[in-house]
């Protein structure tokens, strides 16, 4: 069906229940608009509707999923506790109802969106997490950690898990190198803030792949009274100091905990070749100076710095294409690379098929362009108003299609974000402060 037909289609019911639910508010509504006013927003909200409907059929098109592809997601599930064990304070206890109501919007993302593997953030209740998930086909869950007992039934420092629907073969949590603290600065006692987890996953069609669940440092200043006592100032001066000095020593854990895990990473992709996924809610921007060693690559590297005599004799191709065998890449960057890319070879096509026609046809020889504001990415956190991307899910070369080493590409990206920007309080009251980010992956066959 055209998308003018199916657009006719849809405008005949949503008027009809669009202007039934205006008539009810009216009722309701002491001032009553007027019927022009009433015929204004029963368009305004039928257009609406229908740009929705037509975008979500889009998407839906663009979701489905065949043997040869698998979805990967990454969800920060906000405070996720079974009472009556409280988050952090005494007085953070879900009632049985918000319980419920939390378990019931999570288990309506998995089922609508149907990822085959996801990592998991702010983990409280992991048994309960995986008996929740276990119905829904994931057989397979993984966690190491444990959240910390305060006191009675409070507790804080949440883990990370993984549910996948395919065999883990292998996890482990990733722990600090400290032969490199000193070398780096850092405090000899210095350890992740959340340990991250990593699971190797054997992925039908595709083969292994390790894939780690981060949840990096936040940016909340830690610099209260019970860890500087006295500054030497009062009232403003006082509170600027402290915000100045706990917003650094955040940036400082975070920054160090990304060299650290990447350290790691790139050691035991050295050691066993697999590909690699990185996923989690990494709490700041990928293009932050914290973040920078997620970002290495070799446009920092010069030869004069190369020792070993196997690089040295490389050409500048191969040299770029052995450092990003180590190098990580944000799949969403990899996706929009992707769709520029296939639109590009099908103009090729295009104009090929236009140029060998005789037809004599009168025809344009350019295809529509990417629609580049589709592909804009969408926030997936918001403090206020004000939008930010904290939640990534990072690749390696594997998983770019322009790479030699290639054994699949990024086909879709999903942020979930309706409960952030149109939410419903029914709905979404205890749902989650992240948007779920899903990629879909296709196997080079």
């Amino acid at each position: 069906m055209s998308s003018k037909s199916r657009q006719n289609s849809l405008n005949k019911d949503l008027k009809k229940n669009i202007e039934k639910d205006l008539q009810k508010d009216q009722k309701n509504d002491l001032s009553r608009p007027v019927a022009a006013e009433v015929a204004v927003q029963i368009e305004s909200k039928v257009e609406s509707k229908i740009e929705a409907e037509l975008a979500s059929s889009d998407a839906v098109n663009v979701e489905q999923k065949t043997e040869h592809q698998f979805r990967i997601a990454s969800f920060n599930l906000f405070n996720f506790i079974e009472p009556p064990a409280a988050y952090y304070d005494f007085e953070n206890i879900y009632s049985h109802q918000q319980w419920q109501k939390k378990c019931r919007w999570l288990t309506e993302y998995v089922t609508e969106q149907q990822p085959d593997i996801i990592g998991f953030q702010e983990v409280f209740s992991p048994d309960a997490l995986k008996a929740l998930l276990l119905p829904l086909g994931y057989d397979y869950f993984a966690v190491l950690d444990e959240p910390t007992l305060v006191s009675d039934y409070v507790y804080q420092s949440p883990v990370v898990a993984l549910a996948s629907k395919f065999p883990i073969t292998e996890t482990a949590l990733i722990s600090v190198d400290e032969s490199l603290l000193p070398l780096m600065g850092i405090a000899s006692d210095f350890s992740f803030s959340r340990q991250p987890l990593l699971a190797r996953v054997n992925i039908p069609n595709f083969g292994e792949c390790e894939c780690y669940v981060v949840h990096l440092k936040s940016k909340r200043s830690g610099m209260g009274i019970d860890t500087l006592a006295d500054t030497g100032m009062t009232g403003g001066a006082d509170i600027m100091a402290r915000q100045a000095l706990g917003t650094w020593a955040s940036n400082m854990q975070r920054g160090s905990e990304a060299a650290l895990l990447f350290y790691e990473i790139a050691k035991r992709r050295q050691a066993n070749q697999l590909p690699v996924l990185l996923m989690g809610d990494f709490n700041d921007a990928l293009h932050s100076t914290a973040l920078e060693a997620f970002r290495a690559n070799s446009k920092r590297v010069f030869r004069s710095d190369i020792i070993d005599p196997n690089l040295k004799v490389l050409n500048d191709v191969n040299l770029k294409a052995e450092f990003e065998r180590f190098s990580l890449f944000d799949s969403y960057e990899l996706f929009q690379a992707g769709q520029k890319l296939n639109a590009s070879l099908a103009q090729d096509e295009y104009e090929s098929a236009v140029h060998d026609d005789d037809s004599g046809t009168d025809v344009d020889d350019v295809l529509p362009g990417v629609n580049l504001h589709k592909l804009q990415r969408a926030a997936t956190h918001y403090y206020g108003n004000t939008g930010s991307v904290l939640d990534y899910i990072l690749a390696s070369c594997e998983f770019d299609a322009a790479h030699p080493r290639n054994l699949a590409e990024v086909s879709g990206y999903q942020t979930y974000d309706r409960h952030l920007v149109r939410p419903d309080y029914e709905r979404d009251s205890d749902s989650t402060d992240h948007a779920p980010i899903m990629m879909t992956f296709s196997v080079r066959r």
